[in-house]
């Protein structure tokens, strides 16, 4: 075999070849295991995906909208949270900037699905919004309206 001009087989560093691959693999595992060593052990963010619907059945929300009917009696805030397992969350009900409500409740595994309903008073006409949060970072808002 030939490069630029040089045979390989009678080059006098071709005995080092078979060392330098082993060594190239070696380095390259121990990196490899580096970055999965510290990809488990970094903290994970938690997420949230959310939204607002008349009714849960079945772990599935129903009526899923952005704006509701004044007379809606209820409502349900449905979530997916992830990377939040053994942790505390919260939803948070607003009526415009006025907290209406606030359901805390244990994430038990990842995924995790729940949901908490909000029965709406008489006055309900207005701009809403549901919050998942955790501590003091919200995961996930969900607006709606309620006409």
């Amino acid at each position: 075999m030939h490069f630029k001009g040089v045979s390989l087989l009678r080059c006098p560093m071709r005995k080092y070849w078979p060392a330098v691959l082993v060594a190239m693999f070696v380095v390259a595992a121990r990196v490899s295991a580096q970055d999965a060593a510290q990809q488990a052990g970094a903290p994970k963010t938690p997420m949230a995906e959310a939204a607002v619907g008349t009714s849960v059945e079945n772990r599935a929300l129903l009526g899923a909208a952005e704006s509701f009917a004044a007379g809606t009696a209820k409502l349900a805030c449905f979530a997916r949270i992830t990377d939040a397992a053994d942790s505390e969350i919260e939803f948070v009900w607003y009526k415009g900037d006025a907290e209406q409500a606030r359901v805390k409740q244990t994430v038990k595994t990842n995924p995790y699905r729940t949901w908490t309903t909000k029965t709406l008073p008489a006055d309900a006409a207005g701009d809403w919004r549901c919050d998942v949060v955790q501590g003091e970072k919200v995961l996930h808002s969900v607006k709606f309206k309620v006409q």
